[in-house]
This record gives C-alpha cells, sequence and structure tokens, in this order.
C-alpha cells in the first residue's frame, strides 16, 4: 500500500478534532426537559451527563470520515503481489540494416536487460538476440499502427528506433499507451534521381535531395516511371468539398502535367475521394476518406479528420490539400516525392498517447474510498440528527 500524495496524510492530526468536541460537550452536560419536571423537587432534579451508545458511534463515525477524506486526498494505491512493480519496457524498430548498425549498441545492452525488443511488421517480430536481428527480414510495407496496436499491454516505457526521412512514417499520427523515446537516426535519407514522365513539355525527377523538380530532358520514354496517361477519379464527397478537391488536382496538372479525369464509376478509378468509410477497398486504388476519426487501416487509405472545407480543413486553409495529394498518389505509385530529414520535435508531434486501461495487478481502491465516504455521511446524518447533536 502506498500513497502519491503522502503529505496528505498530515491530515490525519484533525482526528482529534471531534474527540475533544465529544469531550467537552460530555463534560458540560445538557439540560433535558420532560413532562413532568415541574413536579419534582428542585433536590430530584439532576444534570444528565455523559456519553451513551449512540454518541460513541457518531464519533466513531466522525473519526471514520476524516480518515477516509485524508486518503482520498492522499490518493491510496494497492499493488497487487510483493508490492514492487517492475518497470515494462520495449523497444520498437522500424527501419531496415543501416539503422540496426547504428543503434547496434542499444539494442544489445536492452536485451541484456531483458527487455522487450520487437521489429516492426505484421506480424511484428520479436528478437531475443543481436544475431536473430540481423537473420530477420525487413518488410519496407510494415505498417506501424498495427505494430503499436499489438505491443505488451503495461507498458512503462517505450524506445522507438526510426530512420531519419520523412517517407518512411506512412501516416500522419500514430496513437501509442505511452509517450515514446525517440531514437532518430543521424544518417540523412539519400534519394536517387528518378525520372518521371507526365503530360507536361517537361519531363519530372525526383532529385538527390529528394525533391519533385522540373526538368527539360529529351527522350521522355527513358522515364522510370510513365504518368502521362488521364488519372480517374471518382468522388463521394459533398458539392462543396468537391469544389476544392477539383481546385486542388487543376492545381497539380498545371503544375506537373498530371491530369485528372472525374468518372461516375468507382470500379474505374484510380484515386477515390470519399467522406465515409467504404465496405470494399481494393489495393491498386489510393482512398482519401475526410470527416472520419479512425486509424488508417491500410497503406492505400489516408484518413483526415476533418472535412475538406475551408472551414473545417487546415490543409485547405493553408493552400496544402495539392501537395498532400500528389505526395500521398506518387508514394502509392512506389514513387517517394519527399525524403526530407526529421527532427525530433516533429516526430514527437506525430504521437497521441492514448493511455490504456488499468492493469490487471494495480488497484485503484479510491473509487470504493469514494462512496465509503458518501455512504458513512448518510449514516453519521442519521444518528446525529436522531440525538440532535
Amino acid at each position: 500500500m502506498s500513497f502519491l500524495n503522502p503529505i496528505a496524510l498530515w491530515g490525519l492530526l484533525a482526528i482529534s478534532i471531534p474527540i475533544l468536541i465529544h469531550l467537552w460537550n460530555g463534560k458540560r452536560g445538557q439540560t433535558v426537559a420532560w413532562a413532568a419536571m415541574d413536579f419534582l423537587s428542585t433536590v430530584e432534579s439532576r444534570v444528565s451527563k455523559g456519553f451513551n451508545l449512540e454518541n460513541w458511534l457518531v464519533l466513531i463515525l466522525r473519526i471514520l470520515l476524516l480518515v477516509l477524506l485524508v486518503f482520498l486526498l492522499a490518493q491510496l494505491t494497492v499493488l497487487s503481489g510483493s508490492g514492487q512493480k517492475e518497470k515494462k519496457v520495449a523497444h520498437v524498430i522500424y527501419g531496415d540494416q543501416p539503422l540496426w548498425e547504428e543503434f547496434r549498441f542499444e539494442i544489445q545492452q536492452a536485451l541484456e536487460r531483458d527487455e522487450s525488443v520487437i521489429l516492426a511488421g505484421n506480424p511484428l517480430s520479436n528478437i531475443t538476440t543481436l544475431e536473430s536481428l540481423f537473420e530477420s527480414e525487413w518488410n519496407t510495407n510494415s505498417q506501424l499502427q498495427t505494430t503499436l496496436d499489438k505491443l505488451p499491454r503495461g507498458l512503462d516505457s517505450l524506445v522507438f528506433y526510426v530512420p531519419n526521412s520523412a517517407s518512411e512514417l506512412t501516416s500522419r499520427y500514430f496513437s501509442l499507451p505511452v509517450s515514446p523515446t525517440i531514437q532518430l537516426s543521424q544518417v540523412a535519407p539519400v534519394s536517387k534521381s528518378i525520372l518521371i514522365k507526365t503530360q507536361s513539355t517537361q519531363n519530372f525527377k525526383i532529385n538527390e535531395t529528394g525533391v519533385l523538380d522540373s526538368v527539360a530532358t529529351e527522350g521522355g520514354d527513358m522515364a522510370e516511371y510513365d504518368l502521362s496517361e488521364d488519372i480517374q477519379v471518382w468522388v463521394q464527397n459533398s458539392e462543396l468539398e468537391k469544389e476544392f478537391i477539383q481546385a486542388a488536382l487543376e492545381s497539380i496538372s498545371e503544375v506537373y502535367g498530371i491530369r485528372f479525369q472525374f468518372t461516375d464509376q468507382m470500379d474505374s478509378a484510380s484515386l477515390v475521394f470519399s467522406n465515409e468509410r467504404l465496405p470494399k477497398m481494393e489495393s491498386e486504388k489510393l482512398y482519401f476518406v475526410s470527416n472520419v476519426i479512425t486509424d488508417s487501416e491500410s497503406s492505400n487509405q489516408i484518413i483526415l479528420p476533418d472535412s475538406l472545407t475551408f472551414t473545417d480543413s487546415e490543409l485547405i486553409r493553408n493552400g496544402q490539400l495539392p501537395e498532400f495529394i500528389i505526395e500521398n498518389f506518387l508514394a502509392h505509385q512506389g514513387i517517394v516525392p519527399k525524403s526530407s530529414p526529421l527532427e525530433i520535435s516533429q516526430l514527437e508531434s506525430r504521437f497521441l498517447v492514448k493511455p490504456a486501461g488499468r492493469e490487471a495487478g494495480q488497484a485503484n481502491p479510491n473509487e470504493w474510498l469514494f462512496l465509503l465516504f458518501l455512504g458513512t455521511i448518510g449514516i453519521e446524518r442519521f444518528f446525529a440528527m436522531k440525538q440532535g447533536i
């Protein structure tokens, strides 16, 4: 048994207050008038002093009220077993072999301390030795949120190893049971030059810094990716949202020469916009689902918690919707449009702590203490009013 606020235990000294009050009232005595009192002589009239049984019950109940109140303020906590709770720490590795090499020493120390080491993936891999880690195979399509959802319950600490590349984290936000300690790779991302053919007179490439730039080059047939055909788009959103989506796609066409064509048939579309969950999703399509607050279930489903309107969407207010659409579309096509370095502050803002339920091994008796406190008040008032004290 322990207390989160032990200084409040000094309040137990207040127990002496009801005891002193009861002793003073008992010493002073109390005149009780009754019907035939006027017919008694002065000698026969006596003052009754002392406590009866119900007086003592009221005293005990008032002392109990003070004890319960102090315990509630001190936040009583009871640990099961020996009372010593061993801290549970998990290490999540989200990256391939260069990341393992960089944090080799930290991972080895975690294994020696018998802490859980997990290689992200679906299914995730529990690492028991450093050798087994380097024998593992990294799945580049690993969904980080899927791994985080399968972490052991009751974690006290989470260490997260991640490459220094914005393109590695496909979702904007991730939910965790505890706030993570982030180990960010110091190796800056390097992207090879990738040539992309569009309907524009110029081709585009992802240069060595990972930025999508226009480039004047001949021989467009040598491009590694061909986006010169019209991309079919199906929109299920409201008319107001559709206007903003259409404006964003027109902006992409004007800058990059990637043309979009709206269709009434979702089966023929490569790009799907909707403001509600769709019952069936195809892996070759990219889905933008707005006005839905939930975690993304697959890599080709982009969740936007707000409606795509100027009032609700920060992407639209900041003029970032075209950039957001093209980045996710190119990533879905296997083209990484941007691989910029990350900062720990950027990463921390993308992790949302969602506390898990109370662990089975730990009891919190404060709810029961509060109910007992209320019940004791009722009983004390009943006896006090009955005795007129």
